[in-house]
């Protein structure tokens, strides 16, 4: 992953206090906000997917 060029970006809305918590957490399991982002993007993808999420 680390040879990928990532030139795009999202934006996403939330307060300063869920962007503290988010960041505690990706540094608790040694990850960037943006790395920890990617990666439960990816969680909950599979998850749609397989039919195994909590949300539909």
């Amino acid at each position: 992953m680390k040879g990928l060029k990532r030139e795009s970006t999202v934006h996403l809305r939330i307060s300063e206090q869920e962007k503290n918590k988010y960041n505690k957490v990706a540094g608790d399991i040694g990850l960037s906000l943006s790395a920890f982002a990617r990666y439960s993007m990816a969680k909950a993808s599979r998850l749609v997917n397989t039919n195994e999420d909590e949300i539909l």
